[in-house]
């Protein structure tokens, strides 16, 4: 049945004679069927015909989401003088708060309303005036709840990026030997050029103009026109003071303190910036119905007494609130299951609760010790994520001593700048270490690799006996030398039985000289086109690799892989290499899935044939899009 065509269907309700028998269904199941849609797309059903008029009243599930402002079109500003724009729209929409106030009115239509399930809500920016609205929502919720059935309650009020450590590059060192030295200087060099990107930033940040990711453009989501950073250090900088409702915090190493303005300063200028914080209301934290909360830009201030029994999924984002505040939570969620912290700036230190299953650490930068309860018995942790900087050896405890042979699946995400330096390297193989029973391991840095090509400080590294999937994330420039054939030597051959590989490569910055940090280009999208992700070149010699590969490939590609997936690859000569090497050595493959960066068709056809020509089985399926 299309459900576009409302003129098919019949005016009331039945299921005789070649009828509409959806509309033929009862008030309840019609209802949990678009339960499972948007809100938006649910209240369209009410056009449909009279049937359909009231039958928002009997969702369960009410799911909003602002959508983002639009790009401002630059081109079309042009054509007013200065100061003056186009006309306000007649049509504007009303404001975010009230359409979802709307949407639970809404069920309120007829008389029998079903107990609410769900209720997810993301706001672009929150406002202190909607604090009481945002209270309503909360009650509302915690009013209509079911204990038999449980809720679920999803509140981010401000969308922004999880954190400001964009992936950047060093330049590859020559001698190991000179490590230490070299790092120095180069710390000197980064906190220089830190610096002068901080005030850079500060002076583009003061206009309200929304800065697109180079992955939005590719995936066209702000269409015509495009804001794209020609170099992936135009992204903001890593921010010169944490800022809470208490106050603000100076960095001790930033010595620019003619730049360093004040909040009260900055309220006179009347440019403060500083996002409004919400404080939920207390009652929450005793609804015994709650089963999953997710909060995100909010003030927590948990009361002394914690009664939720039945929550199982905790997501905090961005809180403001003090780590003991934090764990008082955690303490207070004895079925707690799954466990999410995301750009928590005041959590120090966490001791999760005996039976949890799932725990990701997001950007958590202060976190110094995380502890797993693993009391009475064996820990139960089957997934464990992680993304931040190389943490120390003794960031992660288990106590009794136990170890983390439960967990399945492993992603560790190092963000921010390359990681070179043998200490750290070292930190980051003594984590791993921690996770050798994991069968599907996610590593992402910001080069492909992690710096596992280091042989000294992986001499270390555990054999994965139970890896069966593989997946690295990071960039691979075309000037990468043969590093990355010993890094992938080195973890292939520590995983025998490894089944899948994935490889998923950083969209590299377009092309903008020399002086490409200092411009932002405005875009159309037959212009962003034109300058494509793709960088192949046919005339580009692929020699096989000269070290870390050697005459043998690993006995898992040669034997045991059969999938390999290149996602996000765009063709230029190291990337092209790779792909060469790979699939030429695996001769057991049977599935070969490739996504390719955005470019012109003519490009793509000839990167598609020429990664079908390497694969050595003939009969692999390959899908390449």
């Amino acid at each position: 049945m299309d459900l576009d065509q409302p003129q098919t269907m019949p005016t009331s309700g039945g299921g005789g004679g070649g009828g509409d028998r959806l509309s033929a269904l009862s008030d309840g199941v019609i209802g949990h069927i678009l339960s499972f849609l948007p809100a938006k797309e649910a209240a369209r059903a009410a056009v449909l015909s009279s049937r359909w008029r009231h039958t928002f009243a009997a969702v369960h599930t009410v799911s909003l989401v602002e959508p983002d402002p639009p790009v401002v079109d630059h081109y079309e500003l042009a054509r007013y003088s200065p100061g003056w724009g186009p006309p306000p729209d007649p049509n504007q929409p009303p404001p975010f708060t009230n359409v979802v106030s709307a949407a639970l009115l809404a069920r309120h239509r007829r008389a029998a309303v079903p107990p609410l399930r769900a209720l997810h809500v993301s706001t672009v920016g929150y406002c202190r005036s909607d604090a009481s609205l945002v209270d309503q929502w909360i009650a509302y919720a915690v009013n209509q709840a079911d204990p038999a059935v449980g809720l679920d309650l999803d509140l981010r009020l401000h969308r922004e990026p999880l954190c400001d450590k964009a992936y950047s590059l060093r330049r590859r060192r020559g001698a190991s030997a000179d490590h230490a030295d070299q790092d120095t200087d180069d710390d000197d060099d980064d906190e220089d050029a830190s610096r002068k990107r901080r005030r850079w930033w500060r002076s583009r940040s003061r206009s309200p103009v929304r800065y697109a990711s180079i992955e939005d453009a590719n995936l066209g989501l702000s269409p015509p026109y495009m804001y794209i950073p020609r170099s992936p250090s135009l992204s903001p900088p890593p921010p010169r003071r944490s800022c809470s409702p208490q106050g603000c915090d100076e960095d001790d190493d930033d010595d620019d303190d003619e730049d360093v303005i004040s909040s009260d300063e900055k309220s006179t200028r009347g440019y403060d910036y500083t996002p409004a914080v919400h404080a939920v209301p207390s009652g929450l934290f005793s609804c015994a119905a709650l089963r999953s909360l997710s909060l995100g830009h909010c003030l927590l201030a948990p009361p002394a007494a914690i009664a939720l029994p039945s929550l199982e999924t905790l997501l905090l984002a961005r809180v403001s609130d003090a780590g003991s505040d934090v764990q008082r939570l955690i303490s207070g969620c004895p079925r707690l299951a799954d466990l999410t912290l995301e750009a928590c700036a005041k959590v120090t230190a966490l001791t999760t609760v005996a039976g949890l299953r799932r725990l990701a650490l997001r950007c958590c930068h202060a976190l110094r010790t995380v502890a797993v309860d693993a009391s009475p018995g064996p820990p139960r942790l089957q997934a464990f994520e992680y993304r931040g900087s190389v943490p120390d050896d003794t960031f992660l405890t288990i106590h009794g001593g136990a170890s983390l042979t439960t967990v399945a699946y492993c992603k560790i995400d190092i963000c921010g700048e390359e990681v070179t330096s043998s200490s750290e390297l070292a930190k980051l193989s003594a984590f791993l270490r921690l996770f050798a029973g994991a069968k599907h391991l996610h590593l992402e840095s910001a080069r492909l690799g992690s710096g596992l090509d280091d042989a000294a400080a992986f001499a270390t590294l555990p054999t994965f006996s139970a890896l069966s999937h593989l997946e690295l994330r990071g960039y691979l420039p075309n000037d990468d030398d043969d590093a990355i054939y010993a890094a992938l030597t080195m973890i292939l051959e520590r995983a025998p039985n490894l089944e899948t590989l994935s490889l998923v490569f950083h969209p590299e910055p377009l092309d903008g000289g020399d002086d490409a940090m200092l411009h932002i280009t405005y875009y159309k999208e037959e212009e962003l086109y034109d300058k494509h992700l793709l960088s192949y070149n046919r005339h580009s010699v692929l020699a096989a690799p000269t070290s870390g590969g050697g005459a043998m490939a690993p006995a898992c590609l040669r034997r045991r892989v059969r999938e390999i997936n290149l996602v996000h690859y765009q063709g230029g000569a190291a990337q092209r290499t790779l792909a060469m090497y790979l699939l030429r050595s695996a001769a057991a493959i049977g599935e070969l899935g490739c996504e390719l960066a955005m470019g012109p068709l003519w490009i793509q056809d000839e990167l598609a044939r020429e990664l079908e020509g390497w694969v050595m089985n003939k009969a692999a399926i390959v899908n390449i899009g």
